[in-house]
């Protein structure tokens, strides 16, 4: 082999080298999106399952008296949103999941942080606001986390990972229909 040869050859091995490089760096950056997004995704889910939880109970505890209109003055009070003193820490209204934290695993085994918010809100100039009076309406918001080091749901800063919460809210009526 001469010279020419020997420096061809070299430059193709030298070229083959930062080919391998290339395909494992970017198959290794495929790999971590892949994760992110499922680890999202689960969230999601789980996020989706609490709101379906949400919807078998009722609005307040004074509405399970499903014969008489209730009027505001029924329902619990703001300052009095969550567990009710005879609920003994078994939920039985929208409002009892008030400051509540659950701790959820999803099916890869991911342990989830669930935090549940509730208030009552009113319709001002378009928009829905907290509402420091009994109200026909609650808002109910939900925020999920994961509790790893580093995270796993996280957005990305300054090439630091910062640990991200999935929000969600919505908002719950009482409706009585005569």
């Amino acid at each position: 082999m001469n010279t020419g040869q020997t420096m061809l050859t070299m430059g193709a091995l030298i070229l083959i080298s930062i080919i391998i490089l290339n395909f494992h760096r970017t198959t290794d950056e495929i790999s971590t999106s892949l994760d992110f997004n499922r680890f999202r995704l689960e969230a999601m889910s789980i996020l989706t399952s609490h709101i379906e939880q949400l919807s078998q109970y009722f609005f307040d505890e004074a509405s399970t008296d499903t014969l008489n209109e209730k009027q505001l003055s029924d329902f619990v009070a703001p300052n009095l949103l969550g567990y009710d003193a005879n609920d003994n820490n078994i939920i039985d209204d929208i409002d009892d999941f008030h400051g509540v934290t659950v701790a959820d695993t999803g099916m890869s085994g991911v342990v989830y942080n669930v935090n549940y918010s509730v208030d009552y809100v009113r319709l001002q100039s378009n928009r829905l606001v907290h509402s420091s009076t009994r109200q026909y309406h609650k808002r109910v918001s939900i925020a999920i986390s994961d509790a790893y080091n580093p995270p796993l749901i996280y957005r990305t800063e300054n090439n630091a990972q910062i640990r991200d919460t999935l929000r969600v809210s919505f908002v719950v009526s009482y409706w009585f229909y005569n």
